[in-house]
C-alpha cells in the first residue's frame, strides 16, 4: 500500500525547557498489510535500502509469522513464513525475519517445550534462499533438548552466513533440580551459533555465562565484524550492560559497556540497542541505578571496542524500550517510551537526535502510547530520508501501527553529561 498523504503535527518538547517555542515536525502515517489482531512488529533494513517488517497474526488457535517489504513508499510484497498452535507468544520476546542478503533470509519464532512449564520454550529457525518465497523445515540453534527457556534471539550477517545469539536457561537447571546438573553456573547464558546457507549450524559458543534473564540483547555489524550488547548479572545482582565482538569465529571476553551500578534483584525487561554506521557504533540503554530511571547513550568510533562517557537522553523517569538508528555520519536518533504525562496520565513515544560532538536536538514527542505489555517493544529503522517506527496498537483489536518521520532538523543544544 502507499504511504498516506495525511500529515500529523508533532509537538516538539524538551525535558528541561531547552526550547521556549518548540518547533513542529511532521510524520506520515503508513498503511501496512498486517491484519486486525496482529502484534509484535520487528523492523530490519534491507540491503537495497528498503524495510523488512515481520509480525505475528492470530488464526483461530494458531499463530502465523508474516512479513512485508516496504520499498519506495509501497508495500511491494508480503508473505507467510510459518504457522503453529504451540507457539510461545510474549510481548518482549517475539519472532523476526532478517534478510542476510538479497536472497538469503533467516527467520525465527518460539515454540513451547513439550511437557514443559510456562517459560520452557525453544527457538525455531528457518532459512530461505529465494528471498522469502519458500522456507526450510524448522531447526533449533540450541541442541540441548532441555526443558528450559531459550529465547530473545537476534539474527545478523556473518561473512555471507547468519549468526544468531540468544538467552539460554539450561544452566539454571542447577538451581532447580537439586544439583543434578553438576558444573553448571545456575545462571542464564548468552549463546551463539552460525547458520550456513545450506541450513547447517556450527557448534554453540557461550559468550557470557551470567546474564539477566529477560532483557533482550542486540547486535550491530561493522566492517570489523559483529558487536553484541546485553544486560549482564553479577553475584551481587548488579545488572549493567556488557559488550563483546565476534573475531575470527570466536567471541571476545565480555567487557562493561558502562558501569551504571544498577543493583536489582529481578529482571527489568528492558534491553539495550546498538546501531552501526561504518566503524561508528551508537549504543542506547535504560538504567535505574540509584533509583533514578533514565535513558543513556554512548558512541564508539572503533567498532565498539570502546565507548564515550554516556550522555543523558531522558532523565525524567522514562519507561525505556529503546531503539536507535543513524541519520548521518555525525547523528543518531534514539526512540523510547517516556514517563506518563501529568495531564493525560499516559506515557508517550519520543525521539531525540544525538550528535557525536555531544550536542542534541530537542525531544520530539510523537503522541501517547500505552506503557503496558500489549504495546510490545516499539521498533525504529532508518528509511530513505527519515525513519520508520512500528509498534503494536491498543487492545483489544491491536494491529500494527507504522509511521514515517522525515529527517528534519531542529536546533541543537548541549547534552548534560
Amino acid at each position: 500500500m502507499h504511504v498516506t498523504a495525511a500529515l500529523i503535527g508533532l509537538a516538539i518538547a524538551t525535558v528541561s525547557c531547552e526550547a521556549a517555542q518548540p518547533p513542529v515536525a511532521k510524520m506520515r502515517v503508513i498503511e501496512n498489510p498486517a491484519a486486525t489482531g496482529a502484534q509484535f512488529p520487528r523492523l530490519a533494513s534491507l540491503p537495497d535500502g528498503g524495510i523488512l517488517m515481520s509480525w505475528v497474526e492470530p488464526a483461530g488457535k494458531d499463530h502465523i509469522l508474516k512479513y512485508g517489504l516496504l520499498r519506495d513508499g509501497k508495500w511491494i510484497r508480503q508473505g507467510e513464513v510459518a504457522r503453529g498452535g504451540d507457539w510461545f507468544i510474549n510481548w518482549s520476546d517475539f519472532p523476526s525475519v532478517v534478510a542476510i542478503d538479497k536472497s538469503f533470509w533467516v527467520a525465527h519464532w518460539l515454540v513451547k517445550h513439550k511437557g514443559g512449564r510456562t517459560y520452557d520454550y525453544d527457538i525455531a529457525t528457518s532459512i530461505s534462499n529465494d528471498s522469502g518465497v519458500t522456507w526450510s523445515t524448522p531447526k533449533s540453534p540450541h541442541r540441548d533438548g532441555s526443558a528450559a527457556e531459550h529465547g530473545f534471539a537476534v539474527i545478523f550477517p556473518v561473512h555471507g552466513d547468519a549468526g544468531i545469539i540468544w538467552l539460554d536457561g539450561r544452566d539454571r537447571l542447577a538451581k532447580q533440580d537439586g544439583g543434578k546438573h553438576k558444573g553448571k553456573s545456575g545462571n542464564f547464558a548468552l549463546r551463539y551459533t552460525r547458520i550456513h546457507r545450506d541450513g547447517g549450524m556450527d557448534k554453540e559458543q557461550v559468550i557470557d555465562n551470567s546474564t539477566c534473564t529477560c532483557c533482550w540483547p542486540t547486535v550491530a555489524v561493522t566492517p570489523a565484524g559483529p558487536v553484541a550488547a546485553w544486560r549482564g548479572r553479577t553475584e551481587n545482582e548488579i545488572r549493567d550492560h556488557r559488550v563483546a565482538h565476534l573475531h575470527h569465529g570466536k567471541w571476545t571476553k565480555p567487557v562493561p559497556l558502562h558501569g551504571d551500578g544498577w543493583e536489582i534483584a529481578g529482571c527489568p525487561v528492558n534491553g539495550p540497542m546498538l546501531a552501526a554506521r561504518g566503524m561508528q557504533v551508537a549504543a542506547v540503554w535504560f538504567t535505574a541505578a540509584d533509583d533514578h530511571p533514565r535513558i543513556r547513550a554512548a558512541f564508539s568510533t572503533d567498532g565498539g571496542q570502546s565507548f564515550s562517557q554516556p550522555v543523558e537522553v531522558d532523565k525524567t523517569d522514562p519507561f525505556g524500550r529503546v531503539g536507535v538508528a543513524w541519520s548521518d555520519d555525525r547523528t543518531a536518533v534514539v526512540s523510547w517510551i517516556t514517563a506518563a504525562n501529568a495531564g493525560t496520565r499516559k506515557p508517550g513515544l519520543a525521539l531525540r537526535k544525538l550528535h557525536t560532538d555531544g550536542s542534541a536536538d530537542p525531544i520530539q514527542h510523537l503522541g501517547a502510547i500505552s506503557g503496558g505489555r500489549d504495546t510490545g517493544v516499539p521498533q525504529l529503522a532508518a528509511y530513505g530520508q527519515g525513519f520508520v517506527m512500528a509498534w503494536t496498537g491498543a487492545a483489544p483489536d491491536h494491529g500494527i501501527e507504522t509511521t514515517f518521520i522525515p529527517d528534519g532538523s531542529a536546533g541543537s543544544v548541549p547534552l548534560r553529561r
